[in-house]
């Protein structure tokens, strides 16, 4: 800024005080943003805006663009920066989010089932925790909520799932996290990764053990969830199609993992009866299982039969 400028923004600034002293507020309120605009380069605060935005700051980035439109109102950039980050969060009132809207396909922020949010949320909070490496696979993402949670600690996290969004509802969040939709887990290939987060899809899926299967060839490390069918079973969810008890569950989970390792090791959880909370042991009867299952090892490929050549 030029001495002219800092001077001529100076008079202004001590010609606002006194109208405003004078009780011209007013005038003052005039005096003073011309002040400001010659004190401040808008373009620098709307860049700001925007950097701050892309960090997850959207209550300072907000600030910054509105102090922009109180100095210029026809400031188009300032005005098209706020209007995206009003969309940024217009998609989770959409009314279709859910899916089905007596029981809900998939969680999602604001949804009015707090306990059923938080038992979600709760799964990716001790994944932050468990999960090996830094490379992150949600599989069946849903809305995305778990995958941005994934960001707190992956350097990159990529979501899928079947699910095909309406432009209007299409998640989108601030850390980062790749999401994919229209994806089909029991048919096209995941990519590789460090490991891989499956909460409550299996259930959905007609070909669960062909899922598992693409998992473990993407990743050695699953951190799976699935609902016992006596507490959410088909007979309650029209979206469930697997009834599977936790020993069909392990049993999927060794015959997966087994096309690439020789041996997998699991550790067990549970979630109890009404509480956002995880416990561990393997308990049959409980609401939700949580199982952690690592590969070890290569699998043995069967050697090529030999065939015996008898004498003439």
């Amino acid at each position: 800024m030029s001495s002219h400028a800092v001077t001529a923004a100076a008079g202004l600034h001590a010609d606002g005080v006194a109208a405003f002293e004078a009780g011209d507020e007013a005038g003052a309120a005039d005096l003073l943003a011309q002040a400001a605009k010659q004190s401040l380069d808008s373009t620098v605060l709307n860049d700001l805006a925007v950097v701050l935005a892309a960090l997850g700051e959207t209550e300072r980035a907000r600030a910054l663009l509105t102090t922009c439109l109180t100095l210029d109102e026809s400031d188009a950039d300032a005005v098209a920066n706020l209007e995206l980050l009003d969309d940024q969060r217009s998609w989770r009132s959409s009314p279709t989010i859910a899916g089905d809207e007596d029981v809900p396909e998939r969680a999602y922020p604001g949804m009015p089932l707090a306990l059923t949010m938080s038992e979600h949320a709760m799964r990716y909070s001790m994944a932050l925790g468990v999960l090996p490496g830094s490379d992150f696979l949600d599989v069946g993402c849903g809305t995305g909520y778990g995958s941005e949670m994934l960001t707190w600690r992956g350097g990159r996290v990529r979501g899928f799932d079947l699910w095909q969004p309406a432009e209007h509802e299409r998640p989108r969040w601030s850390g980062g996290a790749e999401l994919t939709y229209g994806f089909d887990v029991t048919k096209d290939e995941l990519p590789a990764a460090d490991a891989a987060v499956m909460f409550e899809v299996l259930e959905h899926l007609d070909d669960g053990p062909a899922a598992l299967r693409n998992v473990f060839n993407a990743v050695d490390t699953l951190l799976v969830s699935f609902p016992n069918p006596t507490h959410h079973g088909s007979h309650l969810n029209p979206h469930h199609v697997n009834d599977w008890p936790l020993e069909r569950v392990e049993e999927e989970l060794m015959r997966a993992a087994a096309t690439r390792f020789a041996q997998l090791k699991t550790a067990h959880m549970y979630q109890p009866q009404g509480l956002p909370t995880i416990l561990s042991g393997r308990e049959p009867e409980a609401p939700f299982w949580i199982i952690l299952a690592q590969g070890v090892g290569e699998a043995r490929t069967r050697p090529a039969g030999r065939r015996l050549t008898l004498p003439r």
